[in-house]
């Protein structure tokens, strides 16, 4: 069934078969209800509540939502769960967008609503926008796709709801350096040049959001993709040297030392553990 809001916002309405899966020691029970996108600018929405859990991601457009009083700006790749009954109002005097998503079963405190922001890569967003394809189309096993995706957004949303947002530059940093696991050519010198900060400031910067700086952040995540690649050795076929070079190392006899400095064993040992 086709929902309708004034015209303008337009979702789809399709209860669906639960996903359960267990976090910590709760075992969570999503159920996915509706999905509505805001396509034309509105300006208000007045107070109204739900049911049940309601997610707001807004895609344009700075405002306020009232929630009985207590009036929270809102602005693009601003996200609010909302828990059930709570009312709340949306005003702009510029106008504004948004994707709405009710869903049960969200393991979050019930008391009061969530607010944070996306991802600078819009992670949440880009499954959201999915979630809305895929409602519509209702190509063929349609409800599984809903149901990870909704568990995907849930989990998305569990993970960066509790951690602090991170300054613009350290994330940047962090998409390159992962984006250029296996690149042995990637010099962590040249992107800090880029960085239009000192050198010294940015490191900090990197090390208080990390714990380790640009260089070690570096190591740890070809490391850690080298010990996959090695527990699957037999299986796909690769030698040392070529996980090496697919790891980002050049020199498979400094990929080794590199390996058994942070594991505490040799490449050849861990295929074998």
């Amino acid at each position: 069934m086709i929902r309708q809001d004034d015209g303008q916002n337009r979702g789809c309405y399709d209860k669906i078969q639960i996903a359960s899966f267990v976090q910590g020691d709760f075992r969570v029970l999503l159920q996915f209800n509706y999905i509505g996108k805001l396509s034309e600018k509105r300006y208000r929405i007045e107070k109204h509540h739900h049911f049940e859990w309601e997610v707001i991601y807004y895609t344009e457009g700075h405002g306020i939502i009232d929630f009985d009083g207590k009036k929270v700006p809102f602005e693009p790749n601003d996200i609010f769960i909302i828990p059930p009954h709570l009312k709340h109002t949306e005003y702009s005097d510029e106008g504004f967008k948004n994707y709405n998503l009710v869903c049960t079963g969200y393991n979050f405190p019930d008391t009061a609503y969530i607010n944070f922001k996306d991802s600078n890569n819009g992670d949440i967003l880009a499954l959201i926008k999915q979630m809305y394809m895929e409602v519509h189309l209702k190509r063929k096993n349609w409800s599984n796709i809903i149901n990870s995706l909704n568990e995907l957004i849930y989990q998305y949303m569990v993970a960066l709801a509790e951690v602090p947002e991170q300054n613009y530059y350290v994330s940047k940093a962090i998409n390159i350096m992962i984006n250029n696991i296996s690149n042995p050519s990637f010099d962590i010198n040249a992107l800090l040049q880029k960085i239009p900060l000192h050198k010294d400031y940015f490191r900090k910067l990197f090390s208080d959001s990390t714990g380790v700086t640009p260089l070690h952040f570096m190591t740890q995540k070809r490391i850690s993709y080298a010990k996959q690649l090695l527990s699957a050795r037999k299986s796909v076929g690769l030698n040392i040297k070529e996980i090496a070079m697919r790891s980002g190392f050049s020199d498979p006899y400094y990929f080794s030392r590199v390996f058994k400095k942070e594991t505490g064993v040799s490449p050849a040992n861990w295929s074998e553990l």
